[in-house]
């Protein structure tokens, strides 16, 4: 799933001013795993991996890889919390 206002970037550019300035840029895949949920607003930088079944909350900036099964949030976005069974359980109440 994928809310409103999410950007996946796979382009950089050289952090050193001089190689910066001939224009040059790299190119870096993304990968979403399957039964990704991407909150609102969410910016994926080039490079990164978000595992299956994981949640990443609106507003997150994703710099670094997110493993399976967890909830994530923040700038930078990190790992907050596992998915576990009860999180089926709070939904079914």
């Amino acid at each position: 799933m994928v809310a409103p206002n999410v950007t996946i970037s796979t382009a950089g550019h050289p952090i050193d001013p001089e190689i910066r300035i001939t224009g040059q840029q790299f190119s870096l895949p993304v990968t979403i795993e399957d039964n990704v949920w991407l909150g609102t607003g969410v910016i994926i930088n080039p490079g990164v991996v978000i595992g299956r079944n994981s949640v990443i909350g609106a507003g997150s900036v994703v710099t670094k890889s997110i493993p399976p099964n967890v909830v994530a949030a923040g700038v930078p976005c990190r790992v907050i919390r596992e998915i576990t069974a009860e999180d089926k359980l709070a939904f079914a109440r």
